[in-house]
């Protein structure tokens, strides 16, 4: 291999590295959602409301927090639920859930789609 192939191999392994570095750290690493404490409840509608108002103040509020949302649930998918039409729920353990059930979810807040007008959180679980 030339000088510059191997350069240029190690310059991506480098960027690479501080890219996933970077990610990991800014997320929180590794976290257990299930035993930490819930920084906000609330209920789907309002922390919508929330968004839709201001989403630049709500991110700067909930992003990568641990929040508890109260919500009827309005579409189920494979380890997806979605509460009141406007909040994505990424379950971390597939459960089954009744469309039009009224449930808690806790999970970790990963952003707000502006296109689709949806709150989105990952390693979600239903309290019970």
């Amino acid at each position: 291999m030339s000088k510059k192939v191997k350069l240029l191999i190690g310059l991506i392994v480098i960027v690479a590295a501080g890219y996933f570095g970077y990610n990991y750290i800014m997320t929180g690493g590794a976290r257990d959602i299930q035993t930490e404490k819930s920084e906000f409840t609330t209920s789907a509608t309002d922390v919508f409301s929330e968004f839709s108002n201001n989403s630049e103040t709500a991110t700067a509020k909930y992003l990568n927090k641990t929040v508890e949302i109260s919500g009827k649930v309005t579409n189920v998918g494979e380890n997806v639920i979605t509460l009141d039409e406007k909040v994505s729920c990424q379950l971390q353990v597939a459960e089954k859930v009744a469309i039009g059930s009224q449930v808690n979810i806790k999970g970790r807040v990963t952003g707000y789609d502006d296109l689709l007008e949806e709150l989105k959180l990952d390693q979600c679980l239903i309290v019970k």
